[in-house]
């Protein structure tokens, strides 16, 4: 006999193994009623690891092997019942050729966004790493270097040698001056031209420093100017969407899933599950995310906080005083009810450490060896 559970939809959610915006999409499409299968590359995936996945999809990896990994999801599609597929990444958009990977390059975005007046950054653009490390002593220090299309995170560089340590590859490189402004961000979902479901946030923390993604949030009142823009550069676009600004700025616009995804479901505007709805048939149902809740990812707030304290930023006071745990706060891993992607994350940063480990004590082995130096052990 078929039960009612047997009749839910199905979603695929795709994305890096170590995806922290696809765990956040697991637990809430569950929520939502629906269930959820998870493509994973190898065998350290987090978000199959949680308790809300019905089912693993083997996939080759979306960065190394685009076509593969193309291939693999719309086989898993074809099996039926799926009501979507969530991509996790732009590479897994980029490859499936969906219609929102427009929207992941950053020069096209910023044109758009220039169209209906919301400001960018001032850029330069270089067509290879040759040609950015011949303009060296003329970008404006500090500056932040990004690809046109994300294949790296953002590099902050204060002087021409750290042009080095940004990662060589095909593609346009954007360089742009590092902005002191407020950061903050805007989770939301587009429907048929309209800004349906939206939650504006403060970030408080962010980690890698000084240019990764949100570690600590706060839930801010709507800012109708923004949304209008914002919808308007999404025009076109039916999903879900997240937007990283400073000040006045348009950062970088994320049309898939995210890990603050949560934030907004605790502050009354579940976009993933608003979305599960339209695509069912229903109505939509304009929703604005309350201020005041928080939002942490733990493991990225306290390592923030403590490169903080190590360069004399804060107190150590402070940073327990920042870091102690807060009534209503949400997470996008961390979950007392679904502990096995936090689990799965602290064996893949063990499992990460002990090969640095090695690594190093091979190359300390090879230095000894190779200045004539005392063998490492007894003869």
């Amino acid at each position: 006999m078929t039960t009612a559970a047997d009749e839910r939809p199905w979603v695929l959610v795709t994305g890096p193994d170590q995806s922290r915006a696809s765990v956040a999409a697991v637990r809430l499409l569950a929520e939502a009623g629906c269930r959820v299968a998870v493509t994973a590359t190898g065998r350290a995936s987090l978000a199959a690891a949680s308790r809300y996945c019905r089912r693993r999809v083997r996939v080759p990896d979306a960065e190394a092997d685009p076509a593969g990994y193309a291939a693999a999801v719309r086989a898993e599609l074809s099996r039926g019942g799926y009501l979507t597929v969530l991509p996790g990444s732009d590479a897994a958009s980029m490859a499936l050729g969906r219609p929102e990977a427009r929207f992941m390059n950053k020069l096209q975005a910023a044109e758009l966004a220039g169209e209906v007046g919301l400001r960018v950054p001032p850029s330069r653009v270089f067509d290879s790493y040759e040609d950015l490390r011949g303009a060296a002593s003329e970008l404006p220090y500090p500056a932040i270097v990004k690809p046109e299309t994300k294949r790296f995170l953002a590099q902050r560089v204060e002087r021409p040698e750290d042009l080095a340590r940004v990662p060589d590859g095909p593609g346009r490189l954007i360089v742009q001056p590092f902005l002191s402004d407020d950061l903050h961000g805007l989770l939301g979902l587009m429907w048929q031209g309209r800004l349906v479901a939206a939650t504006h946030f403060r970030y408080l923390r962010l980690w890698p420093l000084p240019a990764g993604t949100v570690a600590a949030a706060v839930t801010t009142a709507p800012d109708p100017d923004l949304e209008g823009q914002v919808a308007h550069v999404l025009a076109g676009y039916d999903g879900l969407f997240h937007a990283d600004l400073a000040g006045p700025y348009l950062l970088d616009l994320n049309p898939r899933i995210h890990a603050t995804m949560p934030l907004a479901a605790a502050a009354g505007a579940d976009i993933v599950a608003a979305y599960c709805d339209v695509l069912r048939g229903g109505q939509p149902r304009t929703v604005r995310g309350r201020p005041g809740i928080r939002f942490q990812w733990l493991e990225g707030d306290l390592r923030s906080l403590f490169r903080a304290v190590r360069e004399g930023r804060i107190s150590l006071r402070q940073a327990l005083r920042e870091a102690r745990p807060r009534r209503g706060t949400v997470h996008s891993l961390e979950s007392f009810h679904d502990p096995r992607p936090f689990l799965e994350r602290f064996r893949f940063l063990r499992r990460d450490f002990e090969t640095r480990q090695a690594r190093r004590r091979g190359e300390r082995r090879r230095a000894r060896g190779n200045s004539g130096g005392p063998p490492s052990g007894p003869s």
